[in-house]
């Protein structure tokens, strides 16, 4: 008889469901203010953005925006500190029918 030759067993992956999108909550004016500022002063179009326009805008480009902002000497450590709960309380929306 000749050697057997062992295979590894297959692992079943577990598969993770997709992104869909994602979901950015805002718990305070200040946080909506600072949104609006930042979406004022780093964003691509050249428009003003409101309240009524940041229900359309898509949360990554929001995050974008806050993130120069984080970024730039403009603000306080009390608006930075803010900004971080922003980005920290985003969520990803996933597929459930995974």
């Amino acid at each position: 008889m000749g050697k057997v030759i062992p295979f590894k067993l297959r692992e079943n992956k577990v598969v993770e469901p997709r992104v869909i999108g994602h979901r950015i909550s805002f718990y305070t004016d200040e946080e909506i203010d600072i949104t609006l500022l930042s979406l004022n002063m780093f964003g691509f179009a050249e428009k003003r953005y409101t309240l009524e326009v940041l229900r359309g805008l898509d949360p990554l480009y929001i995050r974008s925006c806050l993130c120069k902002l984080r970024s730039s000497n403009l603000i306080s450590s009390l608006a930075r500190r803010t900004i971080s709960m922003i980005i920290d309380n985003m969520e990803e929306i996933r597929d459930a029918n995974v």
